[in-house]
């Protein structure tokens, strides 16, 4: 069986780069095709450089280099890459430089295509969805989509045929089909208004689809994530609406593929999620300041006020501490309280780190993992979350988690939270203590829950160790950072003005030494990466351990 290859574009973020070829590597690519856009000028020269030389090191798969000796710019390097690869394989996969995914993704869109490779009305297959045009009878199921996408996708040399036709043309031969231009959202007459001024392929191949009455295959949810909603992102800094929960792992193959029709609500979904209506005051401010401000200054102004950022490399936790104003602080406690009480009292649907949210929670990878933990013991569950706030996560899923009952939820914290917890939010089902010893006391736990806890506390490992000690069965320690390679670092975390003014000391783990304190008695179940937007040389990740004995 011919390997099915993925043409990679890549241009000028070696970062974002490195970390898309770890997940294909993680994902066993086979064979790649890599286009590297030419620099634009002396400004970009080097990072154009640090891409190439990501490229050339590439030795775990088979690398066809393609290295453009001007700038095409997106649009014109994807048109032109895809027809050269769709002249040479019947299917492929195409990828941009900053797309992430789970481990899986690449095995679960190669079955894709071979399944429906003779099956005409079957035009593409994504890896990408999002909550916002799911349909929400969905549950676990593929369904088809008369919208495509271009974040991670599989495609046949039968489904580009026709794509040297401008969006325009295409647009109004969708118009004489008798469907209207915004029928899947009111952004692709625009994006395609844009598409020669702003160098753009995307829309075309959108358009392709409902030209052709052609479907993409979706998953029930994304196993992809794009980091590059950030200055340097060439089309997609606009797109912040777009970020997606944290990824959960590849959905299972179908025992039976679904047949290629439509869902009745994809239509519905995308007028609601891309139509005019989306145009918001903040988006408009923001596209406002965007031609006002010079790329640097804006890129400046985001970083301080709308993102988290980490910096500095501390030599110990003291010197990184006295840096900080801390996390324990009066102020955000206060606010974490009171988000808390807004989804007690059915102001809000849930809150994460103090804010709220009116929209449901996102389906949390980690459910699956819980719920075997409960089958494995014949039926109930009790879970030590180790930092876990005022209860944010089981709030969120205590609905999905109905089936453990009896559900015991023992929440750790800080003296404060623990106090407001106990005051205010504590049921039968959830708990607070002031250490694992204490909620041990009550009850051993079945699982133990680490959510982005580990690198904010001054001795990780030996809390971790301790916490071993009680031997629970299953252990997820989620979006945890770690150094892509060399020592662990130790940095100063700065949260975004508009959640609240803090900063506090965050390790990067060297993976090797974390994975150390598992082995023997831990099996990794399942690792992938967070949607994180980090600084060079770091990320999250999301890891799964059961024990090894019974």
């Amino acid at each position: 069986m011919n390997p099915i290859p993925v043409v990679l574009f890549a241009y000028a973020r070696p970062h974002h780069l490195a970390r898309v070829l770890a997940c294909l590597r993680e994902n066993r690519v086979p064979l790649i095709y890599a286009y590297a856009d030419g620099a634009k000028g002396e400004a970009d020269a080097s990072a154009v450089g640090e891409v190439r030389a990501l490229l050339r090191a590439i030795d775990w798969c088979e690398v066809r280099r393609i290295e453009r000796e001007e700038n095409l710019g997106l649009g014109r390097n994807v048109l032109a890459g895809v027809s050269e690869v769709a002249a040479r394989h019947e299917a492929f996969i195409v990828w941009e430089d900053d797309l992430i995914c789970v481990p899986g993704t690449y095995d679960w869109l190669c079955a894709a295509l071979r399944h429906y490779a003779t099956d005409e009305r079957v035009m593409s297959v994504s890896a990408w969805n999002h909550p916002r045009v799911t349909p929400a009878d969905v549950d676990e199921r593929l369904y088809f989509d008369a919208r495509a996408d271009c974040w991670v996708w599989g495609g046949y040399a039968r489904s580009w045929r026709g794509m040297d036709q401008p969006a325009a043309a295409k647009m109004a031969a969708v118009g004489a089909k008798g469907i209207a231009a915004d029928a899947y959202g009111a952004d692709l007459p625009r994006m395609a208004g844009d598409e020669a001024r702003k160098n753009i392929w995307a829309v075309r191949w959108l358009y392709h689809h409902l030209q052709q009455g052609g479907l993409c295959l979706r998953p029930p949810w994304s196993m992809v994530e794009h980091i590059g909603f950030d200055a340097g992102a060439t089309h997609a800094s606009d797109a912040f609406g777009w970020a997606n929960p944290p990824l959960q792992p590849a959905p299972p193959l179908p025992a039976v593929w679904p047949d290629p029709e439509e869902h009745p609500e994809c239509r519905r979904l995308w007028q609601v999620a891309a139509g005019a209506g989306t145009r918001t005051l903040a988006g408009r401010l923001k596209r406002v300041v965007r031609k006002i401000l010079s790329g640097g200054l804006l890129s400046r102004i985001e970083q301080r006020f709308f993102r988290v950022r980490w910096a500095g490399d501390y030599p110990d936790w003291t010197a990184a501490r006295a840096a900080c104003s801390g996390y324990d602080a009066a102020a955000i406690t206060a606010k974490v309280i009171a988000a808390a009480r807004q989804v007690r009292d059915g102001h809000a649907v849930y809150e994460r780190d103090g804010v709220v949210f009116q929209q449901p929670a996102p389906a949390w990878s980690a459910l699956g993992f819980l719920r075997e933990a409960a089958q494995a013991r014949g039926g109930g569950l009790t879970v030590l979350d180790f930092g876990g706030s005022l209860g944010s996560l089981y709030f969120q899923n205590r609905e999905r988690l109905r089936h453990c009952a009896p559900l015991r939820w023992a929440v750790v914290e800080q003296p404060a939270l623990v106090e407001a917890g106990r005051r205010e939010f504590q049921t039968e089902e959830l708990r607070f203590y002031s250490s694992s010893r204490e909620a041990c006391d009550a009850g051993m736990p079945d699982v133990l829950l680490l959510a982005s806890v580990l690198c904010y506390l001054a001795a990780p490992y030996e809390t971790l160790a301790e916490l071993l000690q009680t031997r629970p069965a299953r252990v997820i320690i989620e979006r945890t950072g770690f150094v892509i390679e060399g020592k662990s670092r130790l940095m100063v975390q700065q949260v975004p003005r508009t959640i609240y003014p803090a900063s506090y000391p965050c390790w990067f783990f060297n993976r090797g030494e974390f994975l150390a304190v598992f082995a023997g008695r831990y099996r990794l179940v399942q690792e992938q990466p967070d949607a994180v937007a980090t600084p060079a040389g770091v990320e999250f990740r999301t890891f799964h351990f059961a024990r090894l004995d019974p």
